[in-house]
């Protein structure tokens, strides 16, 4: 006798959870809404990795984002805040002691405190800006436009 397959939504979100990256993005956003580039920051990924992780997450309905100007800002859904609260209980050691968990913590409140006045990302475009600016000032072509070379 062939056993019916559980619902789908139960299934959606073990799946999420059987990531370990997926598993530190829902500790990171379980904190506040992040900006993409604050949890790229904070976890070491890349904006594609982060960006496939994300969609699984909103995919299972444990998090939802919105739109602001060019960032795009992620949270826990009511699912997912039950949920990770509930996962995250089971293993209240784990989250004392996992090395990578903390620093993920660490970057995380380093970031938030570049945040602006009303509490969001603004440091997104700057950053490249910046680091766009400094590798071109590095570069052989810039130092000789300057009359460095």
């Amino acid at each position: 006798m062939r056993s019916a397959m559980p619902a789908k939504p139960v299934v959606r979100a073990a799946a999420a959870l059987a990531d370990g990256n997926r598993v530190r993005i829902l500790r990171a956003i379980s904190g506040a809404e992040l900006c993409v580039c604050e949890l790229c920051d904070a976890l070491g990924l890349t904006q594609s990795t982060l960006s496939t992780h994300l969609r699984v997450l909103r995919d299972a309905g444990l998090s939802a984002s919105r739109k602001e100007g060019k960032w795009s800002y992620h949270r826990l859904t009511p699912l997912g805040r039950s949920l990770t609260e509930a996962f995250f209980g089971v293993f209240p050691s784990v989250l004392a002691t996992d090395a990578r968990l903390q620093r993920d913590h660490a970057r995380l409140e380093r970031r938030l405190a570049l945040r602006d006045e009303a509490d969001q990302c603004c440091v997104g475009s700057e950053f490249q800006s910046l680091r766009s600016r400094s590798l071109e000032s590095r570069s052989p072509e810039s130092r000789e436009r300057k009359g460095d070379a």
